[in-house]
């Protein structure tokens, strides 16, 4: 007596699209077998749970290019001075409005740009006394004077200043158009243009950049 076996032959057939899955099982009786509807739902999940986490991931990813991208830009927009904005008066021109004002040696010359925006000019004319000339920044018209007469250093920063090779104005030019700040302090100039910070013997007008 022959017995006929038929071994068995699997075909899994999985519809992601349709998210169904099914499991045919042929045996001696021909009768499939279909997985269960339990297994049907947890195939089904896992598919559809793994989608949208990664979807999330490249959104974050692209989001955290785009952050890091304008941070750079914000950077270079800085070490070039983009944030400086001086109006229509450079700092060369407030230093010559000042000076036409009161003759002295220039010790610094600032942009102030809290609220009313002008140049604040210190000249030293003699011993410890220190005149501060307010130039506007847009008209470049001397707006507001005040006088100290007794500055602290003010004499010896003038006797440094006053032999030197490169003046203020001098400092400013060796860095850029655009620069906001320029000040003695010790011994050299220290020169901002935005938010970068430069250096300037009083020797040689030759401006270093710092950091």
């Amino acid at each position: 007596m022959k017995r006929n076996a038929v071994i068995a032959a699997l075909t899994a057939v999985a519809v992601i699209g349709g998210g169904a899955a099914a499991v045919a099982v042929s045996s001696g009786d021909d009768a499939p077998a279909t997985a269960s509807p339990a297994d049907r739902v947890s195939l089904v999940a896992e598919q559809d749970s793994a989608a949208p986490a990664d979807r999330d991931d490249d959104r974050d990813d692209r989001d955290d290019r785009r952050d890091d991208d304008k941070d750079d830009q914000d950077d270079r927009r800085d070490d070039k001075g983009a944030a400086a904005d001086p109006g229509n008066v450079t700092v060369a021109q407030a230093i010559a409005a000042a000076l036409n004002h009161t003759s002295g040696t220039v010790l610094s010359a600032d942009l102030d740009d809290d609220g009313d925006r002008r140049w604040e000019v210190e000249i030293a004319t003699g011993g410890s006394t220190v005149h501060e000339i307010d130039v506007d920044s847009a008209t470049g018209k001397i707006v507001r004077t005040e006088t100290d007469r007794d500055e602290d250093d003010a004499a010896a920063e003038l006797k440094a200043v006053k032999g030197a090779k490169v003046s203020a104005r001098d400092a400013a030019a060796a860095v850029d158009s655009t620069v906001t700040s320029v000040e003695f302090d010790d011994g050299r100039w220290e020169v901002e243009v935005g938010e970068a910070d430069w250096t300037v013997p009083l020797d040689t007008p030759r401006a270093s950049r710092e950091g």
